[in-house]
């Protein structure tokens, strides 16, 4: 250690949930599970379209939709591996014959970012440990929080960006009242 350095994790962020699924209620019928695991959830999304891309037609079907879920407990960043491995686990347990019915997405924001948890290895996704990368989704700039080259439309739409803001002031008076930690 560097004199003089302090190494202290970063303040929590808000975990988030992207359930994938053919129809809104076999993405409800995880939110028992996800709520045992990570606590209650704070806020919910609309039923999102995924119409953008047919990369998980062929294994569950379309058309698809999604519900991103927000969890009232702080969330320490380097949890993100755990995270992915649980929700990893919980697909296999709602699969039928090798397909998985719902598709999950863990990950947090953070005042200054939106970081999902992936296990597809591509340039812009730093590699975290134990199969698991971070993808850098929408970061806080000028006020809001903005889409990458990269971003998923869903992700990078208003909706969604509207969605980060209001969890980002939720943190911040949260801070404020020294209760998020």
């Amino acid at each position: 250690m560097r004199p003089g350095r302090d190494y202290r994790a970063p303040e929590p962020g808000a975990l988030l949930v992207s359930v994938l699924a053919r129809d809104r209620e076999a993405a409800l019928a995880a939110c028992p599970r996800l709520e045992a695991e990570f606590g209650p959830i704070d806020l919910c999304s609309f039923w999102l379209s995924f119409a953008h891309s047919r990369y998980y037609t062929a294994e569950m079907g379309a058309p698809l939709g999604r519900y991103i879920f927000f969890f009232v407990r702080p969330f320490p960043r380097a949890a993100l591996v755990r995270a992915k491995h649980f929700t990893d686990r919980l697909e296999s347990e709602y699969a039928v014959s090798g397909g998985r019915r719902i598709n999950l997405d863990p990950g947090y924001l953070a005042l200054e970012h939106l970081i999902l948890a992936s296990t597809k290895p591509v340039p812009h996704r730093p590699y975290l440990g134990e199969g698991i990368y971070a993808d850098l989704t929408l970061v806080y700039e000028c006020g809001e929080y903005v889409p990458l080259r990269w971003s998923y439309p869903d992700y990078a739409s208003d909706y969604v960006r509207a969605l980060c803001g209001a969890v980002r002031d939720k943190i911040l008076r949260l801070r404020r009242q020294q209760v998020w930690r």
